[in-house]
């Protein structure tokens, strides 16, 4: 199977179970979500593959999910619920961090076949760490300052499309061009790899933001429904 059917496979699932999550669980799902959806999209990131002609990481489309699960936040419960996600994703990151680093540091018995696989996908760069981090805190306070800024201009049901891209439109080039900046300047990448690690990345999570806002739509419809758990 093509990584290109893979993508549109892993796109599909990611949003489906996501607006899953919110039916049966409410906006506690999507605290939820955000939190894992982190430490998931971190741990992918350091995955690359070849997709439409170009090298990308991972983690593309688990990121434009928790930008999605923000809005839908902001937009339903308001900007005090869509902050306290994102410092769940911030904290989950940082407690997976910390414990993971401690596991690798026990010496593993002479039958352990998984200590160098855990290195490989556990003993991240710190810097790498660090730029995520930072980019994640910054890139979604931004994304649910701006969406709020955006409802208070259209604010109607019909013009969520506008608030989801203009705010993740606006906040992911920061957001991507933190991570980049922290993770690569300087090192051994040149610069012009450094450029394309930008724009292949900042366009596929605009890709993935413009094909996730109908899932946006159903959760609202959901909601509007009484069809959530908590929307009662």
């Amino acid at each position: 199977m093509s990584n290109e059917i893979l993508g549109v496979i892993s796109f599909l699932v990611t949003f489906i179970l996501m607006v899953s999550m919110y039916k049966f669980f409410g906006k506690q799902g999507l605290f939820v979500w955000v939190a894992f959806g982190t430490i998931i999209a971190n741990m992918q990131v350091i995955k690359t593959v070849d997709i439409f002609t170009i090298s990308a990481t991972l983690g593309n489309v688990m990121f434009a999910s928790i930008y999605l699960a923000t809005d839908i936040l902001n937009d339903i419960y308001g900007r005090k619920d869509a902050k306290k996600a994102v410092w769940l994703g911030f904290s989950s990151t940082i407690v997976m961090i910390i414990v993971m680093q401690l596991s690798l540091m026990f010496h593993p018995a002479s039958a352990d076949v998984a200590q160098d696989a855990m290195k490989t996908i556990f003993g991240l760069v710190p810097r790498i760490a660090l730029g995520s981090i930072i980019a994640y805190i910054i890139g979604q306070h931004i994304d649910v300052f701006i969406f709020a800024l955006i409802k208070k201009v259209f604010s109607s049901d019909k013009t969520f499309i506008i608030r989801a891209y203009g705010s993740t439109a606006i906040s992911s080039i920061i957001d991507t061009a933190l991570f980049v900046l922290i993770a690569f300047y300087g090192g051994p990448l040149p610069n012009e790899a450094i450029i394309e690690i930008f724009i292949t990345t900042y366009i596929l999570k605009l890709v993935a933001t413009v094909l996730n806002v109908p899932f946006g739509y159903i959760a609202k419809a959901l909601y509007r429904k009484n069809m959530v758990k908590d929307s009662k």
